[in-house]
């Protein structure tokens, strides 16, 4: 059986399902959860923030104790905040690595997706359970290691959780059931949107520095290239596309798309893609994703059937006009900030025996935003076993350098082309 195969049926599992297991007791006594934070950007300092608070909520701690950054300054900052030794702020390319030595139970990945799958491994390798942020790779083959650390933390009873924190949402998880009894019918069509402005200087836009190695330079404006990022319909529309997929029950089984390059400053990423997915049975999704400023900002999931339409994260809508019963049972005693309810179902599966294991839900997430950005950059049509399966295919091996090995060698890594987005039509 293919690799696609069983991913595809894990998938439809949906929501992020917890595995059953037998129910462990463990008292009233608090529990302290030691963890670690490799990556100290806006999204690790987050996630420290948030598995702290779904700790709290759960009335047991998280208490941070080691922090890796390829940046010294932001592992010691993160460290500072938290309460941690700064002896256990580590930086380099390599500071993932002392990370594993540490004592901490749960490790919170957060570097560039470029390292996912080298660090999750890393953290298999160590016993260490695992939140691994997405998107989990930037390019197939990244996608295909990913893929074999999850069977490797399955063999090992390691629990993942993956950073498509809607699925943790109550308002998604008030719709799903609705919407998989057919409250609206069959999906007969969609659109998803991520546009919105572009990123500026003080969030993710890096200029070159005069003492920047070619590495650290990729490693601090890692949002602009797309061999650190995969471009932001990867990286950030990964959400609305992940929601469509859920809600309908299914992957696509094409992408087909355009793109461009107008505004960018650094880096070699585009600004805007169009993207068509075929998910088979006559149902296409529209996805569009933008990052210019001074243009409409829309983000959101859309979906039509054949008796009703949703907003997936906002209401469903019967065209008879039938009032719509949502799922309430299924988020008592949830909250609707999913980012600490992801960290909260973590924590209570680790705690009960019932780990969470989203490895495969979000690889195939970043396979289905990668078939978008790779069909807009060649114009090409692309299939998702193109990426797993295909060998003969010409984007089984359509991967960048430099590769995240490359990062931890002693000589700087080449830097791509600045300036040059992909061509359509063109090798």
């Amino acid at each position: 059986m293919d690799q696609f195969a069983v991913s595809r049926r894990t998938f439809l599992a949906g929501a992020g399902a917890l595995a059953a297991a037998p129910s462990v007791t463990f008292g009233q006594a608090q529990r302290v959860f030691k963890f670690a934070v490799v990556g100290c950007g806006g999204r690790g300092s987050g996630a420290v923030r948030d598995i702290t608070a779904a700790a709290a909520r759960l009335g047991h701690k998280a208490v941070l104790v080691a922090a890796a950054d390829y940046f010294q300054e932001k592992s010691a900052a993160v460290c500072k905040v938290n309460g941690c030794d700064e002896k256990f702020a580590f930086s380099g390319p390599q500071a993932y690595r002392q990370v594993m030595g540490t004592d901490a139970e749960i490790v919170l990945l957060a570097s560039p997706p470029v390292f996912r799958a080298v660090h999750a491994e890393a953290c298999v390798n160590a016993g260490k359970h695992i939140f691994a942020e997405k998107p989990i790779a930037t390019d197939p083959a990244g996608v295909r290691h990913f893929l074999k650390v999850v069977e490797a933390a399955k063999a090992a009873k390691l629990s993942l959780l993956a950073g498509t924190v809607h699925r943790h949402n109550s308002k998604a998880l008030r719709q799903i059931c609705p919407m998989r009894n057919g409250i609206i019918g069959t999906v007969r069509g969609g659109v998803v949107y991520r546009c919105h402005g572009a990123m500026s200087e003080s969030n993710y836009l890096r200029r070159r520095r005069p003492a920047d190695t070619n590495a650290s330079y990729m490693a601090n404006d890692w949002y602009h290239f797309r061999e650190m990022s995969g471009d932001h319909f990867t990286e950030q529309a990964i959400h609305e596309v992940d929601l469509a997929n859920w809600f309908i029950g299914r992957l696509p089984k094409t992408a087909m798309g355009i793109g461009a390059r107008n505004r960018r400053i650094t880096g070699n990423t585009f600004d805007c893609f169009s993207v068509d997915y075929d998910y088979g049975d006559g149902l296409h999704i529209h996805a569009i994703a933008r990052q210019i400023n001074g243009c409409s900002d829309r983000c959101g999931t859309l979906l039509t059937g054949t008796e009703g339409e949703i907003t997936v994260l906002g209401k469903i809508t019967r065209f008879d006009g039938k009032e719509v019963v949502y799922d309430e049972a299924r988020v008592k005693d949830r909250d609707d900030n999913g980012l600490v309810m992801e960290h909260w179902d973590f924590l209570k599966g680790l705690m009960d025996g019932n780990f969470v294991q989203e490895g495969e839900q979000v690889a195939m997430a970043t396979a289905t935003t990668m078939m978008g950005t790779l069909a807009a950059y060649t114009g090409r049509t692309v299939r998702m076993s193109d990426l797993l399966t295909n060998t003969e295919s010409e984007f089984y091996n359509m991967n960048y350098a430099p590769r995240a090995e490359d990062f931890e060698k002693a000589e700087d890594v080449v830097l791509p082309a600045e300036g040059l987005g992909p061509v359509p039509g063109k090798a």
